[in-house]
């Protein structure tokens, strides 16, 4: 008869193989994806999907809801849809600089608030949803994609 060497560890993998279980067929979400806020208004991010259109601060695209109007107290998540990468990332609150203002900083996740002038998603992988982003303040918020600023890739939030 063999005894085991190492019962301990044989525990311990039926364990996590339980752990893994707990959710079955639910897919990882994708790499530095936040869960989904209930009652969050989504911003869908595509650069194929969302053609240029003209508004009052200037040519806006790229984001569904690229220019949207929210009441103070909404939380704002964006979505991406493409296959490829994108950010959603802060320009200020006087409009869209011409050029790209946004700097390697716009692709690491950062701030919760559009009233903290340099939050950003982050690199938003496929599929993936940003951080939950809270409009505490009323105001006009200029929001641009590192990798795609000059497509045009960008859009604006009113929180009134």
């Amino acid at each position: 008869m063999r005894r085991m060497r190492n019962p301990r560890g044989l525990v311990l993998a039926c364990l996590v193989s339980m752990l893994v279980a707990c959710t079955p067929g639910a897919p990882p979400p994708p790499g530095g994806s936040q869960a989904l806020v209930p009652g969050a208004v989504v911003i869908q991010v595509s650069l194929i999907k969302y053609q240029p259109q003209q508004t009052q601060f200037g040519k806006v695209a790229g984001y569904d809801n690229a220019n949207l109007t929210v009441h103070v107290g909404a939380v704002i998540q964006f979505h991406n849809q493409d296959s490829f990468t994108h950010t959603a990332s802060s320009v200020g609150t006087t409009g869209f600089p011409s050029g790209s203002p946004l700097t390697d900083k716009a692709r690491s996740q950062s701030g919760s608030d559009l009233s903290q002038m340099e939050w950003s998603s982050g690199d938003l992988q496929p599929d993936a949803y940003s951080q939950p982003i809270h409009a505490t303040a009323p105001g006009t918020y200029f929001y641009g994609c590192f990798f795609h600023y000059n497509t045009p890739m960008r859009g604006v939030i009113t929180v009134q």
